[in-house]
C-alpha cells in the first residue's frame, strides 16, 4: 500500500526498466482476481530477462517556483548459468520540494473560494441562496485574536478609540449581536482598531475583513516528499520445466506537510492583571474586570509540521512447473508488511490555558499565574468547557500535562499575530507519535491450461485457470499516550497513570473531545477457490470468425464475513475479420478491507454551520427538512418558545459558535458490497484503413451495499432530509444537547443503500506512415449518463445524482497525437473534461422539492489540459527526453487546490536515460 487507509498497490514502487506490458481489464474482475478487483484490475507483466544496466534521471521544474522533482532510477540485470537463471536489481529515489499556499498566486491569502457561504439577503434579497465567494472567512474570529468586552460589560461600557462618535462594538457584527466575536483586533505593532467583519453572510462564514481565514500562505499546499525503492528479483530453471522466482521490495518514503492552524479558542475570559492586555483596552478592563478573546491562531506551534514515514517490505517466493506442454502449475507465497508513523506536535490544554493566564511578577517579569500560586485556577474557553473539560465549568485548577509552580509553565502573549515566543511554543506543545502496522500473507497455486474436448462441437481447445488461495491480514493501530489520557512525567502525578483515575469526567487532556481512545487490532483471513474458461465454439466459419464463450466463479470463504460468491460470463462474436461484439454479465463483491475494518476511531471536529437544523441552513433541504428538524429540537426537551417565534415561524438559534466534537475510524460491522455489471461493445478494425481501431462500450454497474466513507455534511443531511427520519441509520450516528445544540457525531465507512452508474466508452486508434514519417492518433473517452447514490435503504427514492458535481463530469476524453522520424519523436495529449457544478448538483439545479441554491455561475466551465513531449536517441543507450505538462498553465477551479490540475502549474521537465 501507498498511504495509511489504503489497499491499493503502489504502482510507483514498481520498477519502470521492468516493464515489459500493461494489460487492463474492465469490470467484475473479481471472480478471477478477488475481492478487490470489484470494478476492475490492472496487470503489470515483468520481464523476467533483463541484461545490462539502465539508469534514467528526470527533473520537473515548474514555472512558478516551488514544486520541483526529481527522479533518479537505475536498474541492472544479468543472465547466468547458460541463460538458465536470471537476476535483476532496480534503485530508485524521488525528492519532491512540496508546495505551500503562498507559492501560488491563485491560493495565496487565502485565495480559495468557498462553496460554503450564503449571500446575506438583507442586503441583496434577489441574490441567490448560495454563492461562491472568494477570500471566505470565519467573521466571528481572527488570527490576531476578536477581542470584546465581557458578557455583561458589553452592553454597559462605552468605547470610542477611533474617536468617530460611534460605539466601537456597534461597528462590527459581533459586537453589536452581542456575543462571540469582538469588538477590536490587534495590529502588529501591538496596538489595536476597531474590528472590520468584511461582508457577513451568514451566522459563521464572511468575506475579507479582519475574520479568521480558511487557509493561510505556510499551509502546505502538496506535500514535501522523499522515496528511496529497492527492488531485486529473480528467477532459475531448475529444469527445462520447472522454474523457481524471487521478488523482493523495500520502499522508504517520507512526506512532509506543514499548517498554521493550531485550534479554535472560543470567548477564553482574559483575566484584568494579564501584563499582555493593549494599553488602549486598560480603560475597558477596568470597568469589565477582563476581556474576552475569540481566535483561530496561527503561531502557537509555528507551522506545525506533520511527518509521516511509510515503510514497505514485501517479498514473494514460489515455482512454475510445466507439467506438460498443455499445463502449467505456479505456486507462491507472498508476505508484506506496512508501517505508517506519523510525527507531529499538539496544543496541550492546560499548558495553553496556564500559559495565556500570565501576570507579572514582584520584579516585574511576565510569568505564568500557576509559578507564583500553583494552586490558581486557569480560565478555559467556551469550547473546552462546553465538552466538559471542566466538569461543567468554565475555569479548573488541575494540571495534567505538567506540575504548576515548578517553572515549566512558559507565558503566552495571545494578543495578534505571530507574537506567541519560542519558548512559549514549545511550552503549550508536545510531541505526538502514531504508528499503524499491517501484515499481509498470501498462499496461491494457480493451474493454467488447455485441453480438447468436443472437437465436433468445438473449433479449439478449452482454456483454463483454477486455484486456491489463502490470505492472511493483520493491523495493529498504536495511538500515543497522550491519545490515550496516560500522564507523561513531570506532573504531579505518577507518569503513567491514565488522567479519567484522577479525574470523574476527563479521558483525555490534549483535545477538546472528551472521549476515551483506545490502540486497536484486528485481523481476518479468506480462503479462496477460483477457476476460469474459455470456450472457442466457433473459428474461421461463416459469418463466425471468432464465437467465444467465457466464464469465472470464484467462492470465498471470509473469518468475518462468512461465504461470498462471485461470478461472470462473456461473449466475443467477430462475424469477420474486421468487426466483432463483446458482452459481458457478472456479479462482483469486494470485502471491506483491513483499515476499513480496524482503524481506530480518531477525534474530529465538525464546523458548528454544518447542522441543517441551523436557521441559515433549514430552508436549504428537502421539504422534509424543516419538519423534521424541529421534531429533533422538541425530542431534547427544548420549549416551544425557542423554537419558534411569536408568528409561529421556525427561529431556533443555534447555541454552538464553531464545531462539535466527534470520531472517524473504521467499522467492524461492515458487509460485502456486490457489483452487478453489464457490459456491450464492439471493435472495428476496417481493412480499407489500415491501422485503425474503433471501440464503442456501454457499461451498466449497481453496487449493493457499497462501501464508502461518508462524511458529517452527508450523515446530517441525510437523516434530515430523509422521509424516513428519525429510522434512517444515520440518524443513530449523532447527539443533541439540552439546548438543541449538536455535541457528538461518528463519521466513517458504511455500508450504504446502492450506487448506481453507466456510461459509454469509447475510443479510436489510428497510426499511418508517410514517408518516413509514422503518425500516430489516439482518441479515449467516457460519457457518463448515470452516477446516483442511495443513500436510504428504506426509500430509494432519496437519491444523490452526482453527474456533473465537481469532479464528476458527464463527458471526458483524452486525444494523444504522435510523430516520429529517425531519433526524432513528438508527442502531445490533450484532456477534456465537461462542465462540473460548484457543489452538489442538486443544489445547482434543485430537485425532490428544492430550489436551485445557486445562480447562473452554478458550473464550472469546460478544461483543455494539454502536456507536450519530445525525445532524442542521439546514439545506441543515450536518450534525451523533455517538455511541457500543463502546456496552457490551467489553475485548479477557484474552489478546488488540485482539480482538474494540480498546483504544479506549468512544468517542464528534462531527462536522460542511459542504458549499456
Amino acid at each position: 500500500a501507498g498511504f495509511r487507509g489504503s489497499q491499493a498497490v503502489d504502482t510507483g514502487t514498481i520498477p519502470r526498466a521492468l516493464v515489459r506490458s500493461v494489460e487492463v481489464t474492465t469490470g467484475g474482475a473479481s471472480a478471477v482476481y478477488g475481492a478487490d478487483a470489484v470494478t476492475g484490475v490492472v496487470n503489470f507483466i515483468l520481464r523476467d530477462d533483463f541484461e545490462g544496466f539502465q539508469v534514467d534521471i528526470q527533473q520537473g521544474l515548474p514555472e512558478r517556483g516551488e514544486g520541483r522533482t526529481t527522479a533518479v532510477d537505475a536498474t541492472w540485470g544479468m543472465n547466468f548459468d547458460d541463460d538458465r537463471g536470471n537476476v535483476a536489481v532496480s534503485l530508485s529515489f524521488e525528492d519532491d520540494t512540496g508546495i505551500l499556499y503562498g507559492d501560488r498566486d491563485w491560493s495565496r491569502d487565502n485565495g480559495i473560494s468557498s462553496v460554503g457561504p450564503r449571500a446575506n439577503p438583507s442586503t441583496d434579497p434577489n441574490a441567490p441562496p448560495r454563492a461562491v465567494v472568494d477570500n471566505p472567512t470565519f467573521w466571528l474570529t481572527s488570527q490576531a485574536g476578536s477581542i470584546a468586552p465581557t458578557f455583561g460589560g458589553r452592553s454597559t461600557t462605552y468605547v470610542d478609540i477611533n474617536n468617530n462618535g460611534i460605539a466601537d462594538c456597534q461597528e462590527s457584527e459581533g459586537g453589536r449581536v452581542g456575543y462571540l466575536a469582538g469588538c477590536w483586533i490587534t495590529n502588529p505593532d501591538g496596538s489595536v482598531r476597531v474590528n472590520q467583519d468584511g461582508t457577513v453572510l451568514g451566522t459563521l462564514w464572511g468575506q475579507g475583513g479582519d475574520g479568521g481565514v480558511i487557509s493561510a500562505n505556510r499551509d502546505s499546499l502538496y506535500p514535501e516528499t522523499e522515496r528511496a525503492v529497492v527492488n531485486i528479483n529473480a528467477n532459475y530453471d531448475l529444469t527445462d520445466t520447472f522454474n523457481v522466482f524471487f521478488e523482493g521490495k523495500y520502499v522508504e518514503a517520507t512526506s512532509t506537510t506543514f499548517s498554521e492552524g493550531d485550534g479554535f479558542y472560543d470567548t477564553l475570559f482574559i483575566q484584568a492583571d494579564n501584563p499582555y492586555i493593549p494599553s488602549q483596552l486598560l480603560p475597558v478592563v477596568a470597568q469589565t474586570g477582563g476581556l474576552l478573546l475569540t481566535q483561530d491562531p496561527h503561531d502557537f506551534s509555528d507551522n506545525n509540521p506533520f511527518e509521516y514515514t511509510r515503510e514497505t517490505t514485501r517479498f514473494v517466493a514460489g515455482f512454475e512447473w510445466e507439467m506438460s506442454p498443455e499445463h502449467t502449475l505456479e505456486v507462491s507465497v507472498n508476505h508484506g508488511e506496512f508501517t505508517n508513523t506519523s510525527n507531529t506536535t499538539t496544543t496541550v490544554l492546560d499548558r495553553t490555558f496556564a500559559a495565556i493566564d500570565a501576570v507579572k511578577d514582584s520584579s516585574g517579569n511576565i510569568v505564568c499565574r500557576s509559578d507564583l500560586n500553583p494552586s490558581a485556577a486557569y480560565e478555559i474557553d467556551y469550547f473546552a468547557g462546553s465538552n466538559n473539560y471542566a466538569n461543567g465549568s468554565y475555569s479548573s485548577d488541575r494540571y495534567y500535562s505538567f506540575t504548576p509552580g515548578d517553572g515549566q509553565c512558559q507565558p503566552l502573549n495571545p494578543f495578534g499575530t505571530y507574537s506567541a515566543s519560542e519558548a512559549a511554543q514549545n511550552f503549550i506543545t508536545m510531541p505526538l507519535e502514531r504508528v499503524l502496522e499491517l501484515d499481509q500473507t498470501v498462499l496461491n497455486a494457480t493451474l493454467i491450461g488447455e485441453f480438447e474436448f468436443a472437437p465436433r462441437l468445438l473449433d479449439g481447445p478449452i482454456g483454463y485457470a483454477t486455484g486456491i488461495e489463502y490470505r492472511e491480514e493483520s493491523s495493529l493501530n498504536i495511538l500515543d499516550p497522550l491519545d490515550l489520557g496516560i500522564m507523561p512525567a513531570g506532573t504531579s502525578y505518577t507518569a503513567g497513570q491514565s488522567v479519567n483515575e484522577v479525574s470523574d469526567w476527563l479521558y483525555t487532556f490534549i483535545d477538546y473531545d472528551n472521549s476515551q481512545q483506545y490502540n486497536t487490532q484486528g485481523e481476518y483471513d479468506v480462503t479462496d477457490a477460483f477457476v476460469e474458461f474459455r470456450l472457442p465454439v466457433l473459428r474461421g466459419r461463416a459469418l463466425a470468425e471468432e464465437l467465444t464463450i467465457d466464464g469465472a466463479a470464484r467462492i470465498a470463504n471470509y473469518s468475518t464475513l462468512g461465504e461470498a460468491t462471485t461470478w461472470k460470463f462473456g461473449t466475443t462474436w467477430a462475424p469477420n475479420n474486421e468487426l466483432s461484439f463483446r458482452g459481458t454479465i457478472s456479479e462482483a463483491v469486494r470485502a471491506p478491507n483491513i483499515s476499513e475494518l480496524f482503524d481506530p476511531k480518531l477525534p474530529i471536529t465538525v464546523a458548528a454551520n454544518a447542522d441543517p437544523c441551523d436557521p441559515n441552513n433549514v430552508a436549504n433541504g428537502t421539504a422534509n427538512r424543516e419538519a423534521n428538524c424541529i421534531a429533533a429540537l422538541q425530542a431534547t426537551g427544548l420549549a416551544q418558545a425557542d423554537i419558534f417565534d411569536s408568528n409561529g415561524n421556525y427561529a431556533w438559534t443555534n447555541p454552538l459558535t464553531a464545531r462539535f466534537a466527534g470520531v472517524s475510524g473504521g467499522n467492524p460491522a461492515l458487509d460485502v458490497e456486490t457489483a452487478n455489471t453489464v457490459t456491450v461493445g464492439a471493435v472495428y478494425r476496417p481493412e480499407v484503413v489500415e491501422g485503425l481501431t474503433l471501440t464503442v462500450d456501454y457499461w451498466d454497474v449497481v453496487i449493493q451495499d457499497a462501501i464508502s466513507a461518508v462524511g458529517s455534511s452527508d450523515i446530517l443531511e441525510g437523516c434530515f432530509d430523509s422521509a424516513s427520519y428519525p429510522s434512517l441509520g444515520f440518524c443513530n450516528a449523532f447527539t443533541r444537547r439540552g439546548d438543541g445544540g449538536l455535541n457528538f457525531l461518528e463519521t466513517g465507512q458504511i455500508n450504504f443503500a446502492k450506487l448506481e452508474a453507466r456510461g459509454i466508452d469509447f475510443s479510436a486508434n489510428y497510426d499511418f506512415t508517410v514517408g518516413e514519417n509514422n503518425f500516430g492518433v489516439r482518441l479515449v473517452g467516457s460519457r457518463q449518463e448515470r452516477l446516483d447514490r442511495f443513500f436510504n435503504p428504506l426509500d430509494m427514492t432519496d437519491v444523490d445524482p452526482e453527474i456533473m458535481e465537481i469532479q464528476r463530469p458527464r463527458l471526458t476524453a483524452s486525444l494523444g497525437l504522435s510523430w516520429d522520424r529517425g531519433p526524432v519523436r513528438v508527442g502531445l495529449q490533450t484532456i477534456y473534461q465537461g462542465k462540473q457544478g460548484v457543489d452538489e448538483i442538486e443544489e445547482v439545479r434543485g430537485i425532490a422539492g428544492q430550489s436551485p441554491l445557486y445562480g447562473s455561475a452554478g458550473f464550472f466551465g469546460n478544461v483543455l489540459i494539454s502536456d507536450l513531449n519530445a525525445s532524442y536517441q542521439w546514439k545506441d543507450g543515450v536518450n534525451f527526453f523533455a517538455g511541457i505538462n500543463n502546456l496552457w498553465d490551467e489553475e485548479p477551479f477557484s474552489t478546488q487546490t488540485a482539480w482538474p490540475v494540480g498546483p504544479r502549474g506549468r512544468t517542464l521537465f528534462l531527462g536522460l536515460s542511459y542504458s549499456l
